[in-house]
């Protein structure tokens, strides 16, 4: 990876290039970054170096910045700014007079679109998943829901500890009631009482 400083050491054709230079013809070529870190320095790749090299020729050959961009960028995608005018003539039968219309075509095709939109909705599909799980939205909602089958499960053990609790106090009554009819006479020995 090369700063702007290490790729006008790498160019071929350092004469006529400086800094200023070099960082104007990154731009107007479209040529980009493989990496930018925390202090904002761009680094280069080797791509980098030979497409630098490369337009630095066509433009002594004269060739203005859209055809070295298109050039350079051969084979990668370059992002549409505007839409292309191209002049057409329109052929008319010899008894109308010939007519000089413009026609515009845009190098967007639907097909086109519908990737781009396809690309994007994907990404932001992702990225919400990803959100998703990384927040643990749900973990609230479900130990939510784990507590309250907790609690009702509680509930009903409650009510049957309270009935049985009842049941034992009525025996216990009844119970107290058939031990008062008893007299202890000594140790063990008792007579119950008419």
């Amino acid at each position: 990876m090369y700063t702007k400083e290490q790729l006008l050491e790498k160019l071929k054709n350092t004469k006529s290039a400086n800094l200023d230079k070099i960082s104007t013809f990154l731009k107007l070529w479209r040529i980009d970054s493989i990496y930018e870190d925390e202090k904002n320095i761009e680094y280069y790749d080797d791509l980098a170096v030979y497409k630098l090299n490369r337009g630095l020729k066509l433009k002594e050959l004269g060739k203005n910045n859209e055809e070295i961009s298109s050039i350079v960028n051969n084979g990668t995608i370059v992002p549409v700014t505007s839409p292309v005018v191209q002049k057409a003539q329109i052929q008319t039968k010899p008894n109308h007079p010939i007519v000089d219309l413009n026609k515009v075509t845009v190098d967007i095709t639907t097909q086109t679109l519908s990737l781009l939109a396809e690309s994007v909705a994907k990404k932001i599909t992702n990225e919400i998943a990803d959100k998703i799980k990384q927040s643990n939205v749900f973990e609230p909602i479900i130990d939510a829901a784990k507590i309250k089958r907790d609690n009702e499960i509680l509930a009903s053990q409650v009510e049957t500890l309270l009935e049985e609790n009842k049941k034992l106090i009525t025996r216990n009554i009844l119970l107290q009631g058939e031990n008062a009819k008893f007299k202890h006479v000594f140790g063990n020995f008792y007579t119950r009482e008419q």
